[in-house]
């Protein structure tokens, strides 16, 4: 895996899951993490699970007997959305709790925060929480040769199907990664 993540565990955000899900290809997710816990917070469990009536491809989220639901307990785990709260959260209190509670799990835990979102992101260097997006997912197990660049291209324009926002359009992957060092090769 790559040095700059932490040694805690992977924190999921609702639409990695959500779209990885949609497209069929959940268990890339669980072959990114490896041999590391992955967490659900709290507050993205309940968006995915608010989301069930309307999206049946949720369900095998919630069933995944490799993602953990993760409820803050201690005193830190608490303190910590607190950080991000401020910067997130809008005028609707419920949007973006998810992302808060991701990186605060992600800080306290010393994790990854695996955060599709641009500015969440943005808040995450700011506090110096490791994140990782789909992209750079991707490109790990291209790296790793867990996956081969085509496959993980394949993989892209099918999440862009479910309506997935990611920074390039379809068959957009290989030049977005090679144009921006994520790859050691073209």
């Amino acid at each position: 895996m790559n040095s700059d993540r932490g040694c805690g565990p992977f924190v999921f955000d609702t639409g990695p899951l959500s779209h990885f899900a949609q497209a069929g290809w959940l268990g890339l997710l669980r072959e990114s993490v490896g041999s590391t816990e992955a967490w659900i917070p709290a507050a993205v469990q309940r968006e995915i699970s608010d989301g069930l009536m309307h999206y049946s491809h949720l369900r095998s989220v919630l069933d995944a007997g490799w993602l953990v639901r993760h409820e803050a307990v201690s005193t830190a785990e608490h303190a910590a959305p607190g950080r991000y709260t401020a910067r997130l959260l809008g005028d609707d209190q419920r949007k973006n709790l998810g992302e808060c509670e991701v990186l605060a799990l992600a800080e306290v835990h010393r994790g990854v925060a695996v955060i599709d979102d641009s500015f969440a992101r943005t808040v995450a260097n700011e506090f110096r929480v490791s994140v990782r997006s789909t992209v750079s997912l991707l490109c790990d197990l291209v790296r790793d040769e867990r996956l081969s660049l085509d496959f993980a291209s394949t993989i892209a324009d099918r999440l862009l199907e479910t309506e997935y926002r990611l920074p390039f359009g379809p068959d957009g992957f290989r030049m977005f990664a090679i144009e921006n060092d994520l790859l050691p090769y073209g």
